[in-house]
């Protein structure tokens, strides 16, 4: 598994087990799906955000068959 897909992955079972948490306790009113969306939307943006990039290949690199950068 990649390393992009594995942080999307990580971001989607984050705000699954947020929703069927705030579900099963019964969260009804305005205020606490404003908690929910807080909870579920936060932390994934912020993994997102702050995960480490690897540089993408150039089309010069790729075809000079250099390595990958690191």
């Amino acid at each position: 598994m990649s390393t992009p897909h594995l942080r999307w992955i990580l971001s989607a079972c984050w705000v699954s087990i947020t929703a069927v948490v705030f579900l099963s306790l019964g969260a009804s009113s305005g205020r606490s799906w404003m908690y929910v969306a807080t909870a579920a939307l936060g932390p994934p943006m912020v993994l997102i955000r702050l995960w480490p990039q690897r540089e993408q290949q150039t089309i010069g690199d790729v075809m000079h068959g250099r390595e990958d950068r690191s």
